[in-house]
């Protein structure tokens, strides 16, 4: 003889079956609002271009240690190899030399930490100064990160780098 089921038991399957997908789908809602708004894991925003940047390269008293220096990855960058801290300031001089094809955004790190940053700046463009989040003195190490963007595309074409001294005003 077969046993019939209760239809109460079928509709109680049926329920737990709805309320195990309605958390399934609840879970994979809130692991990706996690994921897209966590702290670690930052959105990819398109940099503005920089308004302080001018026509040319840092020339005359002005120009301070300027020299251009070439990038294994086929562009050049103009810089100032010992910048000034002066009021919130720091005179870095950054050029993106026109011969380039490539975008430039600049950024100065103390240690571990970004303490300025420049927007986009195009070929033939340079900026003169940042503005720098914190105090530096005279003889404090920094780290200078050019960032170089294909145009429009905003991809990567890497990155150059170099550690300097913060020169005295």
């Amino acid at each position: 003889m077969k046993r019939k089921t209760c239809k109460t038991v079928q509709r109680r399957k049926i329920m737990l079956g709805i309320l195990a997908s309605v958390l399934l789908i609840l879970c994979m809602v809130f692991a990706y609002g996690y994921l897209r708004h966590a702290g670690g894991y930052l959105l990819f925003r398109t940099p503005e271009h920089e308004a302080a940047a001018v026509q040319g390269v840092p020339t005359g008293d002005t120009a301070g240690n300027y020299e251009t220096l070439p990038v294994k990855d086929g562009y050049t960058v103009g810089i100032d190899t010992a910048p000034v801290y002066l009021d919130g300031i720091l005179y870095l001089n950054a050029a993106n030399l026109s011969d380039n094809t490539v975008w430039f955004l600049a950024r100065v790190y103390r240690g571990e930490q970004m303490i300025a940053q420049t927007g986009i700046f195009y070929p033939g463009e340079y900026v003169a100064q940042v503005p720098c989040s914190t105090k530096l003195s005279a003889g404090e190490k920094i780290l200078v990160r050019i960032l170089a963007y294909e145009p429009e595309t905003y991809h990567s074409e890497g990155v150059a780098q170099f550690s300097t001294v913060v020169a005295a005003p």
